[in-house]
């Protein structure tokens, strides 16, 4: 309630000082395909200015006058108009592409003097025009492997599922997806991200200066926005690939006695077929591997003021190896949208949203086949207001609901099979977030972005929840230095919906910008983020079979507070611009498992894990070079990230397992002439963690490795090379050509380094007591060459 009392106080101050001004408003859109533009900079002769929002809708309140109204986006032409505001005025606008500026690298979302004066920092935004120009693995461009080019975003390896955020796990990234949460991110284990660039109009990720509209993560949020589909006319395209195709139609829908469309639909597939060539190998010939994915959107206009959206998407991974394992996984979504504009200076948008991962293991080998089944599942909704008050204030406002539904496991056997089926008991809550979110510019030289966000996890039943003898499931044992599980000393039923554990969480935000002069500024952004979802896992980098669990009477939610500093640059007329940051974040009631943990098949995770704290600290920059035949970027970073949990590795700090103390990204992109663009990146890292053996011992005449220090030693660094070159099409032909060669010096980058028993000594089988070091890497040099066409 106070919440909503304190906005109705904002609300009558700011309209007490709207006397005799006017509202100029209206939407943006790309002239050759009708999709909206998100992020286009709007200014006014008075050096007053908004942007658009994603549904590409703009609103700006001045004083009555006459302006020169200037529309400015890259990659598209300027538009400059006089318009005389003596009353609310709505102007459309559509924006042509400049191609001489095709070539340029789209770094952020607008010029590199928006990088300056915005108050948002620590933010990275990209088209799916910039990630198709990169060089690829496998001939397939890819949204997670792009973003990894930047500053403070890694990943553990390069079979990773999922990314790495300023030293955060890959479970504390919130990705969104039109919206709806995606669980897991990769297909084939992590070599690919399930997101089809064809599909993809743009992105925002947040490393930091987090918005109030976002929570339930601590470290970052990817917010993706796919294709709404061209209004204009039919297209179609194709892309053949050595591993995959992918196709995309779209077109308008619903044209008025006008021949103006009234909607559009976007229609995406894309499917692999990488299992064909498993199967020409020896060693591979009785594995069976692939994915597809499918994306869906469609939207409608109802009037000028009211429009509807619905978008989906479907994915699926299958792997199986004949006669002893399968498993499968996959995210299914599906948004409804409704956007109206309630008055020129409002906009509501209402989003139901339903998300579902589910991923299982089979068990395929003879008298024991099963199946275990779980899934992951949760129905959001969320309505946001924005309030465009004037030229120096906006204010967005909203309530962001989800119910949760927890299916750990599920064990139905299989053919003959002896096992018996086991059903592991649901789990169910509910999060709930209110926010306030005011962007303001107090100042030409100062701006603010400030908020608050109060969040409510309630977990509740149908479940059992057992009791233990001292309360907690786990107790340490100092002197023996392990964790004892306790008794059980009885339990409590909960009904459907009844209350087990609540938990609340008061979230600020707040970031402001100095503007030194018209060139360069300094940045700085504090936020604090509840997530309530754990991702449990035992392994370097997470698997589609690792378990999700909420937080309840013996997992308590995580929470962060992260400070950011930064230096914003641009140098000779926005041809170059650097960006320097310095960051510290605090973790609390992180989650690791303990020494011998079994995750799998565990229904009681309680007993399986411990919290402790974590930090992570750091230093990013970052040089672009935006304009001229060549383009690119150059992006370091020195980092920490740690974790401190009772038990494990006597009870000190130790490194997580994404930490990387440097990491150096160089991308080039040339473009020779209108029929020839080339491409490069160069990656360099130190070794990430790992936990090597410290002795072994035999017990039932099994030699069993001895581990005592968690990540207390290091992998190899790594480096690659990766080069591209693409072939544009003459007048009249429609189709290009992408060649790509991945780690071009064949560079055997180390995934994992594992210890064996010797097993042979001079060609005779037999047990030597002594022990080898073996180093799995992913691939060698990989070539690739895929052909794209339009219709």
């Amino acid at each position: 309630m106070k919440l909503y009392v304190s906005i109705l106080f904002l609300l009558s101050f700011f309209m007490a000082q709207a006397q005799d001004q006017y509202t100029l408003s209206g939407y943006i859109k790309d002239k050759t395909s009708g999709e909206s533009l998100w992020g286009v900079n709007i200014t006014v002769s008075t050096n007053q200015g908004t942007i658009t929002n994603d549904y590409g809708f703009y609103s700006i309140k001045l004083a009555k006058g006459t302006y020169k109204v200037s529309i400015t986006y890259l990659g598209f032409k300027t538009i400059e108009k006089e318009v005389v505001l003596d009353s609310d005025q709505k102007i459309n606008f559509e924006l042509e592409e400049d191609v001489d500026q095709l070539g340029e690298v789209v770094i952020t979302a607008d010029k590199a003097t928006k990088a300056v004066k915005s108050t948002e920092m620590s933010v990275v935004t990209l088209t799916s025009k910039t990630i198709k120009k990169l060089p690829t693995v496998l001939g397939e461009p890819d949204l997670l492997k792009s973003i990894q080019l930047l500053p403070g975003i890694s990943s553990v390896n390069d079979a990773a599922s999922g990314f790495n955020v300023r030293g955060g796990s890959a479970d504390q990234n919130l990705i969104l997806l039109d919206d709806a949460v995606i669980y897991n991110a990769s297909h084939l284990f992590g070599f690919f991200s399930v997101f089809n660039t064809d599909a993809v109009k743009d992105l925002k990720l947040y490393k930091g200066g987090i918005p109030s509209v976002y929570g339930g993560r601590l470290s970052s949020v990817l917010d993706i926005k796919q294709k709404e589909g061209n209004t204009k006319d039919f297209n179609a395209e194709l892309g053949i690939g050595l591993i995959s195709s992918k196709g995309l139609v779209e077109g308008p829908m619903f044209k008025d006695e006008n021949g103006e469309a009234k909607g559009s639909y976007m229609v995406a597939g894309r499917t692999s077929y990488i299992g064909l060539f498993a199967g020409l190998s020896e060693e591979f010939k009785d594995t069976k591997i692939s994915f597809y994915d499918i994306n869906l959107k469609a939207n409608y206009s109802i009037n000028k003021n009211n429009r509807i959206f619905l978008s989906g998407y479907f994915g699926r991974d299958n792997f199986e190896i004949d006669n002893f394992l399968g498993t499968r996984w996959g995210n299914t979504t599906g948004t409804l949208r409704w956007t109206s504009v309630l008055s020129d200076q409002l906009f509501l948008q209402t989003s139901a949203i339903f998300s579902n991962y589910d991923y299982n293991l089979d068990n395929l080998r003879t008298g024991s086949e099963f199946r275990w089944n779980s899934n992951i599942l949760n129905y959001n909704f969320k309505p946001k207001l924005t309030w465009f008050i004037n030229a120096n204030n906006t204010l967005k406002t909203g309530i962001d609901y989800t119910y949760y539904n927890f299916q750990p496991g599920e064990i139905k056997p299989l053919k003959n099979s002896s096992i018996n089926p086991e059903k592991f008991r649901e789990k169910f809550g509910t999060e709930i977030g209110a926010y306030v979110d005011l962007k303001q510019k107090l100042s030409e030289k100062l701006s603010l972005q400030y908020g608050f966000r109060i969040s409510n996890f309630n977990r509740i039943g149908k479940d059992v929840i057992p009791t233990y003898a001292t309360g907690n499931p786990l107790t340490y044992d100092a002197v023996q230095d392990i964790y004892r599980e306790n008794e059980v000393t009885g339990e409590t039923a909960y009904s459907k919906g009844k209350k087990i554990k609540d938990f609340y969480g008061f979230e600020p935000r707040f970031s402001a910008r100095y503007l030194i002069n018209d060139e360069s500024s300094l940045k700085f952004s504090y936020n604090r983020m509840y997530q309530y979802l754990h991702l449990i896992s035992n392994t370097t980098s997470a698997t589609p079979l690792d378990v999700w669990a909420p937080s309840g009477p013996f997992l308590k939610p995580q929470y962060s507070d992260q400070i950011a500093l930064g230096y914003f640059k641009t140098l000779k007329d926005n041809k170059y611009d650097f960006n320097a940051e310095v960051y510290y974040k605090k973790m609390n009631d992180v989650t690791d498992f303990i020494d011998g943990a079994d995750l799998l098949f565990t229904e009681s995770i309680q007993t399986e894990v411990a919290q402790g704290e974590g930090r992570a600290y750091g230093f990013e920059l970052q040089v672009n070079k935006n304009k001229g035949k060549l383009t690119g970027w150059l992006s370091y970073t020195l980092a920490r990230s740690e974790r401190k949990v009772l038990g494990i590795n006597n009870n000190a700090f130790y490194p997580s397992n994404n930490d990387q103390l440097h990491e150096l990204n160089l991308v080039g992109l040339y473009r020779l002439n209108d029929r020839w663009e080339f491409g490069g990146n160069f990656v360099f890292g130190s070794g990430k963690p790992v936990t090597y053996p410290t002795g072994q011992y035999e017990q039932n005449g099994i030699v069993v490795a001895d581990y005592q220090n968690r990540n207390g030693d290091r992998l190899p660094a790594y480096h690659r090379l990766d080069l591209s070159a693409t072939l544009y099409p003459k007048k009249g032909n429609r189709g290009k050509w992408i060649f790509s060669l991945a780690n071009v010096y064949n560079r055997q980058n180390a995934a994992s380094i594992y210890f064996r028993e010797v097993s042979e000594l001079n060609g005779v089988e037999m047990s030597t007591g002594t022990t080898e070091a073996i180093k799995l890497s992913y691939f060698g040099i990989v070539p690739s060459v895929t052909y794209q066409f339009k219709f």
